[in-house]
């Protein structure tokens, strides 16, 4: 039987860094996938981004690979302002307008 190859895993997470990297910019919102809370990305320093809740206040780090854009529903849950969907009309609305 062939001997199973090994994946070098370093090369797997700079790959993902490298593709996060160039996904978000400063002023995205995305959920940090670990606590379960979303914040707008304020800085990026490399393997880590710091992040700041919708209303304000202390910002916290986590590593890119552990966030993810968030959804409408995770933005709305949060009190992003302006949460806004494309309604059948193709006209752009607030959701609770919708």
């Amino acid at each position: 039987m062939p001997a199973r190859e090994e994946r070098n895993t370093t090369e797997v997470e700079r790959v993902s860094v490298k593709q996060v990297e160039a996904a978000y910019r400063p002023g995205v919102w995305l959920t940090d996938m670990r606590r379960g809370k979303v914040g707008q990305l304020m800085e990026d320093w490399g393997a880590r981004v710091r992040l700041r809740a919708p209303g304000g206040g202390r910002e916290w780090e986590v590593e890119q690979g552990r966030v993810r854009p968030a959804t409408l529903e995770e933005r709305e849950r949060a009190g992003v302002p302006g949460a806004f969907v494309v309604t059948s009309y193709g006209t752009v609305t607030r959701r609770d307008e919708a």
